[in-house]
């Protein structure tokens, strides 16, 4: 090759850079997605094939699974996963091999240079070919298994229940991460309908007090599409209820109205929403935050939260008086007339025929105040 001169496979390949490298580009997010699906399908099948073991054979009593899949094919679904990770953990050997070698043939081209066959002394084909044929073999038996399960009329063990109890006049619910809501309608008894990996403890139920509670029972939820749907519903009758206490370690809570005299509402890093109250409300929460807005505002309100923001709506021709408490949180606040963010602990009070007081306690988050936008 005569020095200073360009082959002509060098100048196509010099002209078509920029296209090349958005294929080369390509050929990378390739490989990673293949290394990301191989990891996972590795780790769900370490933790599913175990899991269906002990599940199928009943070895550990405290081990509770919920699953749409019967103990033998949750077992059949992670030896599946487990063989497929392997599989493609193959491809990507050979795979990555061939972009490799493609992007050093390429780039001698654009050089005009010569390039040597790059040669490795490991070879993953008969490996691919194998674990291809346990991972299909694996996948028609559990596809047979399936259907088995289905034509059998296997139920998931995902809990769907509805309870009714006498309407009582206190009411206590508190769960460990389960969304739960509290609402109204025309009936004579209190409703409870939920989903859960777990039943609801009901530890007491009179016509004066209704206690429920979530089982904290260890649980491993596995290939339960209704497990992305746990929710509690609580439906009240009208009635003349005295109490509420309602608390939640991560799950949100919402209440529609507050039909009790007093609410008291209680989350650790779940987020409470309150709409349309007019009776006395005591919120607390350390990382979530409370959103609560008063169709009447008639009865003091207590509010408390360390990082979680809260947001309160008052109806336009009410009046308050506002006692904010906070280290290094903030205030908003059109309702009470301040025209920008207010840094630090503040008393503000608009003035009205009845004037109850609000106190707001925060550590770093900050209140927001405004007027209820009513329809």
């Amino acid at each position: 090759m005569n020095k200073g001169k360009i082959s002509l496979k060098a100048c196509l390949a010099r002209i078509f850079l920029i296209p090349a490298s958005a294929g080369f580009l390509a050929l990378f997010i390739i490989n990673f997605a293949l290394a990301v699906s191989a990891l996972v399908l590795l780790s769900a099948g370490l933790l599913c094939l175990p899991v269906g073991l002990v599940y199928m054979t009943g070895a550990v009593k405290i081990l509770k699974v919920v699953s749409d899949l019967s103990p033998v094919t949750l077992t059949a679904a992670g030896a599946l996963m487990l063989c497929g990770g392997v599989f493609l953990g193959f491809f990507l050997c050979v795979f990555s091999t061939f972009s490799v070698r493609l992007l050093y043939k390429y780039t001698a081209v654009v050089k005009d240079e010569r390039w040597r066959r790059l040669y490795s002394n490991f070879s993953f084909s008969k490996m691919l070919k194998v674990s291809l044929a346990v991972t299909m073999a694996f996948l028609a038996v559990f596809i047979g298994l399936r259907c088995l399960d289905i034509s059998r009329g296997y139920e998931s063990t995902v809990v769907k229940e509805s309870l009714s109890f006498p309407a009582a006049s206190y009411l206590y619910i508190s769960t460990s991460g389960l969304d739960f809501e509290i609402k109204s309608y025309d009936g004579e008894e209190i409703r409870v309908e939920y989903t859960n990996d777990m039943p609801i403890i009901v530890e007491e139920s009179s016509e004066d007090y209704l206690k429920i509670t979530q089982d904290d029972y260890f649980t491993l939820s596995l290939f339960a599409k209704d497990q992305f749907g746990y929710k509690m519903t609580v439906w009240l009758p009208e009635s003349n209820y005295r109490e509420f206490y309602l608390s939640s370690g991560s799950g949100a809570i919402t209440l529609e109205g507050t039909q009790s005299l007093y609410t008291k509402l209680r989350t650790r890093s779940g987020n409470i929403y309150i709409n349309g109250a007019d009776k006395e409300v005591n919120a607390a929460s350390i990382s979530g935050e409370i959103s609560c807005s008063y169709s009447e505002f008639s009865f003091e309100g207590r509010f408390e939260s360390r990082e979680g923001n809260i947001r309160l709506l008052l109806p336009e021709n009410s009046g308050a008086d506002l006692k904010f408490r906070t280290d290094s949180g903030w205030l908003d606040s059109g309702f009470m007339g301040l025209e920008k963010r207010f840094f630090g602990s503040i008393d503000l009070q608009k003035p009205s025929e009845q004037l109850n007081v609000l106190y707001v306690t925060t550590v770093s988050s900050g209140l927001t105040l405004e007027t209820l936008n009513e329809p």
